[in-house]
């Protein structure tokens, strides 16, 4: 069985990265080459044999159930900028740091709908505009939710708002 951040090689190809993601019996690593592929975890083996460039995540942040706090807010601040989510990105490509950060979005989406959460905070930053921009197109795809700019005196622009309408 494998865990997010578990270092893996593809049976029957020359490929080895990162577990970023896992479904069922589906398994999203982020390779080597910079690029996500998802395999049957069947066609994977452990690997710590291995370097991934710099490319190691943090673990989650254990969370202390606090039922107070959800059910008085029911809202979710997740930070995109790159060092909250990895340890060390000095040698990952520009492009490696967007997948891992919309892929952060993808499943914080997934899992807010599952705990039912009323909104997410994604901080995002200001920088270039290009991760809002790619954010803005992925969340675009997702119906049932309201998409606006958070509280500019919080976030000072710097921070979008992701609504569900249930």
């Amino acid at each position: 069985m494998f865990n997010t951040g578990d270092k893996v090689r593809v049976l029957d190809d020359n490929q080895k990265g990162i577990v970023l993601k896992i479904h069922k019996n589906q398994i999203t690593v982020l390779c080597d080459n910079g690029f996500e592929s998802t395999y049957h975890s069947n066609e994977l083996v452990a690997d710590q044999g291995f370097e991934v460039g710099q490319i190691t995540l943090k673990p989650e942040p254990v969370q202390r159930k606090n039922t107070k706090k959800k059910s008085k807010n029911n809202e979710k601040e997740i930070d995109l900028h790159i060092g909250q989510l990895v340890d060390s990105y000095a040698n990952m490509s520009n492009y490696e740091m967007l997948q891992l950060q919309l892929q952060k979005i993808k499943d914080e989406m997934e899992m807010a709908s599952v705990q039912k959460i009323k909104k997410l905070i994604f901080i995002h930053g200001h920088g270039k505009g290009v991760l809002k921009d790619e954010m803005m197109k992925l969340l675009r795809k997702y119906k049932g939710i309201a998409i606006y700019d958070a509280s500019f005196r919080k976030y000072n622009g710097g921070a979008t708002c992701v609504e569900f309408k249930r």
